[in-house]
């Protein structure tokens, strides 16, 4: 039985923690994949049978969002647990490099959000010394070691050699645009490319040497995943940054004269231009969706699970044409829009040989769309405090389809603490008679009982899935984005306790969850 058919014969529950989010006593100020290896170790003794993570792509400094990556298929070497990686242990340089900035690691760790830009520099600094050993021990000599990169290399060619130049030329243009690079390098003429490719060949082979480093890691995080019985639930962004390996390499899949957005919504009155450059959908679908094809074995290759992103783009797009405010579907006959998701999404299913593709379909729906994702056997989101009937009241959780994923909050709202308390009386009082069957007049505080009612509701959903973030589980506040806003603490959350920690501070709420998984069936 494939992953897709047990876990939608099943019921069961998952956790959703951003790697970074996953403090460990030995972190750098930034979950990495040893801390993933640690937290699904724990969340799975909970009674978790799933872990979700958001997405793992590279972005550029300053930018947080991974949703807005400089590749679709590079990670970002700030998940690599740099001391763990052979060349640091072999290199003396690298290891007192790491010694002398034991200072700096433990404020990092000491922090309350993840500083994403220095620590990223940090652990590049440490990895190019590793790679200096690695060069000088290894690859000269073409050891069992250097002989494993070479085939990393090879398999998967298709996107490292683009994205190892494209890396490299971003720091030596000084991370100017590539739309600002000599013409040769700008246009991706292969003559001017490759000659920087010869020229600089060390500096570029760096790059692909650290996507190694995290292949391995993030490999080995998913066999510990699967030892602890653990699905790990990875994510798809649904595009990638102007400035991106794939736009300046692969161009022709896309439309640098459109920017996707999202249609007028509760985040924004006028609707969202997120700056990223649309689709040539006629190219894409003339050639198979082959870079989506990629994106999807990708996933597959790293995770049980993966979430499709903005999956009603995929249908239609809302699209901006530049220095305009006023954006338009890309498509509007009604068929045309069925047509185009059915093909991408029989694809997805073709690429994801048995792995579950979840589909992110919350926003300006139309009803085609979810009755195509129950018909091809692929869940949505059902997210309680926005589910209700035609006539306004909240829609009972056992009605909601046996193919979905129900939830009570996403990385892109409050939490559900925050949620309860900020809401008007009248609307609490609406979905409290719906959670605990009792008329009251909404003034019912967040506490453990009011937390257990709320999840117990959506553990006994008729969903196949359901998933909570750590926050809405320990009752905290703290939430990862905030849509259409800028600052310093978008995705920047940080658990505020290692596992061990957490285990002692948040007993009552764990041992809550635990409990109600039993009673509800989800514990398998």
């Amino acid at each position: 039985m494939s992953i897709h058919e047990e876990l939608l014969s099943k019921r069961t529950n998952g956790i959703l923690l951003p790697v970074s989010a996953m403090k460990t006593d030995t972190d750098w100020g930034v979950g990495d994949f040893s801390s993933l290896c640690e937290w699904v170790q724990f969340l799975g003794s909970l009674g978790t049978k799933i872990v979700q993570i958001l997405p793992l792509q590279e972005t550029a400094p300053g930018q947080n969002c991974p949703y807005s990556a400089l590749s679709a298929f590079a990670i970002d070497p700030i998940y690599i647990d740099v001391s763990a990686v052979r060349e640091v242990q072999l290199s003396p340089r690298a290891r007192k490099t790491v010694q002398d900035m034991q200072g700096e690691i433990v404020a990092w760790r000491m922090s309350h959000k993840t500083l994403f830009k220095v620590i990223k520099e940090a652990k590049l600094n440490v990895l190019w010394l590793a790679y200096q050993f690695f060069l000088e021990n290894d690859f000269s000599r073409s050891t069992p070691q250097a002989q494993a990169f070479e085939a990393y290399c090879s398999a998967n060619s298709s996107w490292l050699r683009n994205y190892s130049i494209f890396r490299a030329l971003k720091e030596f243009y000084h991370w100017k645009t590539w739309k600002d690079w000599p013409e040769g390098l700008r246009d991706f003429q292969e003559r001017a490319v490759s000659e920087f490719e010869l020229k600089y060949s060390e500096y570029v082979c760096f790059f692909a040497y650290v996507q190694w480093q995290a292949d391995l890691q993030l490999r080995a995080a998913k066999a510990c995943a699967k030892e602890a019985g653990v699905y790990l639930f990875g994510d798809i962004p649904f595009g990638t940054n102007l400035d991106s390996a794939e736009v300046w390499g692969a161009r022709e899949n896309f439309r640098l004269d459109l920017s996707v957005g999202a249609p007028p919504d509760q985040f924004s009155e006028k609707g969202q231009s997120w700056g990223l450059p649309a689709y040539n959908w006629e190219y894409m679908q003339a050639h198979d969706f082959d870079l989506w094809r990629a994106k999807i074995r990708r996933a597959v290759e790293l995770y049980d699970i993966f979430r499709l992103d903005h999956l009603v783009g995929f249908f239609r797009t809302y699209v901006f044409e530049q220095g305009s405010e006023q954006g338009a579907f890309d498509i509007t006959d009604e068929q045309a829009q069925i047509d185009r998701g059915y093909k991408f999404l029989r694809m997805v299913l073709d690429s994801a040989r048995g792995a579950l593709p979840v589909g992110e379909d919350l926003g300006v729906i139309p009803d085609f769309v979810r009755r195509m994702l129950v018909d091809l056997k692929i869940p949505g989101y059902k997210v309680i405090r926005w589910e209700r009937e035609d006539n306004g009241y909240y829609r009972e959780p056992r009605n909601y389809p046996v193919v979905s994923l129900a939830t009570t909050s996403t990385h892109d709202t409050d939490t559900l603490r925050e949620w309860w308390q900020t809401q008007p009386q009248w609307e609490r009082a609406n979905i409290w008679e719906m959670i605990s069957a009792q008329k009251t007049n909404g003034n019912v505080p967040f506490n453990l009982d009011t937390q257990r009612a709320i999840l117990s509701r959506v553990l006994t959903s008729a969903s196949a899935i359901t998933m909570f973030s750590w926050q809405d589980i320990i009752g905290t506040l703290d939430r990862i984005n905030t849509p259409g806003t800028m600052g310093d603490e978008n995705w920047t959350y940080r658990s505020a306790y290692a596992p061990q920690e957490a285990a002692a501070v948040y007993g009552p709420q764990l041992e809550m969850y635990k409990e109600l998984l039993k009673e509800t069936g989800r514990a398998v």
